[in-house]
C-alpha cells in the first residue's frame, strides 16, 4: 500500500527504463484513477449547470429556478453519471490505502452508502421531473421530492467525506510509503468538509460560502488521488 519507490542498485539510473516509461506513461495506470478523475470533471460540469440551491425548505426559490432552468433534466442525468463514477472509483481504491484494514473497509463502506443515497436521490428527481404539469398537486409533489433530495444530498456527501477521513486514518495506520502530507490532508480535508455540512444544515444561508470553502480541499484530494493512481505510483 502506498507510493512506489525506485529500486536500488546499478540499474536505478539507466536510460532504457526511462525511455520505456516515457513511451507508455499509463502502462501501470490504475483504472480506479480514471473513474475518479472522469467523475470529478463531470461533477464540476454538472455543478456549473445546476442553479445554486442550498436550502431544502426554500421551495419558492427552488421551483422558480426549476421553471427557468434550461438543462435541469440533462444536468441531473449528468450528475448521476458523474457521482456514480466518482464514488465507485473512491470505493474501489481502498486497497491502495491499506490492505486488511478495518478503517479502510469502513471508509469504502461510507462511499457505497453515499453512492446508494445519490442514486436514490437523483433517480427520484428524474422520475418526477418529466411528468410535472401546472397543477397545484404536481407542484406539491415536486416540492416534497426537492426537499427530500437536497437534504438527503447533504447526508450523501457527509458519508463521502467521512470515507475520505477514514482513508487518511488507514494510510496513517498502515505505515506505508505515503507522504505524511497526503494522509494528513485526507484526514483534515475530510473532517473540514464534514463539519461544513453540519454548519450548512444549521444555517442553510451559510451554504453558499461554507460548502465551496470546506468541500473544496477534500474534492481536490480525490483529484490528486486519481493522478497518483493514473501515474502508477500507487500499489
Amino acid at each position: 500500500m502506498g507510493l512506489k519507490r525506485g529500486r536500488g542498485g546499478e540499474n536505478n539510473g539507466k536510460k532504457p527504463g526511462m525511455r520505456r516509461l516515457m513511451m507508455n506513461p499509463f502502462k501501470k495506470a490504475r483504472p480506479e484513477g480514471w473513474l475518479i478523475l472522469l467523475g470529478a470533471v463531470l461533477m464540476l460540469a454538472a455543478t456549473i449547470l445546476h442553479p445554486p440551491l442550498v436550502d431544502p425548505y426554500d421551495l419558492q426559490k427552488a421551483y422558480h429556478e426549476f421553471k427557468h432552468a434550461q438543462f435541469w433534466i440533462g444536468d441531473h442525468i449528468l450528475m448521476l453519471i458523474a457521482i456514480s463514477l466518482w464514488l465507485a472509483g473512491l470505493a474501489a481504491s481502498k486497497a491502495y490505502m491499506a490492505r486488511n484494514n478495518k478503517t479502510s473497509d469502513f471508509g469504502a463502506g461510507m462511499m457505497f452508502v453515499a453512492l446508494a443515497a445519490w442514486i436514490l436521490i437523483l433517480a427520484s428527481e428524474l422520475t418526477i421531473l418529466p411528468i410535472l404539469g401546472n397543477k397545484g398537486t404536481d407542484v406539491k409533489v415536486w416540492e416534497a421530492v426537492f426537499s427530500f433530495g437536497l437534504l438527503s444530498g447533504y447526508f450523501g456527501f457527509a458519508c463521502s467525506w467521512i470515507g475520505i477521513f477514514c482513508y487518511g486514518m488507514a494510510m496513517k495506520q498502515s505505515g506505508g510509503t505515503f507522504p505524511k502530507w497526503f494522509s494528513a490532508s485526507a484526514r483534515w480535508s475530510g473532517l473540514l468538509a464534514f463539519f461544513g455540512i453540519i454548519i450548512t444544515c444549521l444555517h442553510f444561508d451559510f451554504g453558499y460560502f461554507v460548502i465551496p470553502v470546506t468541500a473544496g480541499p477534500a474534492f481536490l484530494w480525490t483529484v490528486w488521488l486519481a493522478i497518483l493512481l493514473l501515474s502508477g505510483r500507487m500499489h
